[in-house]
């Protein structure tokens, strides 16, 4: 492809991006219904996470995270709920990209100070 065209499509995934995103490493805890499973994040926005795990639950399915970051001092929980997955390869690992569907205001307001500062 040529390089015009690849930074064109870069832009267009950008703009269509609610929140801005960033590298977020760390074991994140999550539930489908009352099965619980270990997943480590990639990155985080106010929106959502992608996680990277083997194990894919459908698009569609809901779950329960349980999150903490850097500089926080308490997890939180969130309803999520399945909006990507990604079977992984050379380029990327396989996981799933989860959208936050609950996350109280002061709990969005820290991740977007957060990723403010990793951006």
């Amino acid at each position: 492809m040529a390089p015009t065209l690849l930074k064109a499509r870069a832009t267009m995934r950008h703009e269509n991006r609610e929140h801005h995103r960033a590298p977020f490493t760390a074991p994140v805890k999550f539930f489908e219904w009352n099965r619980a499973q270990a997943a480590d994040a990639v990155e985080i926005s106010a929106s959502g996470i992608f996680l990277k795990t083997k194990t894919l639950l459908a698009e569609g399915s809901m779950l329960t995270l349980r999150l903490t970051l850097p500089g926080l001092k308490h997890a939180f929980t969130v309803l999520g709920k399945v909006v990507r997955t990604v079977k992984g390869g050379l380029l990327a690992p396989a996981g799933m990209g989860i959208r936050f569907l609950d996350l109280r205001p002061a709990d969005r307001d820290v991740i977007v100070a957060y990723v403010s500062q990793r951006a």
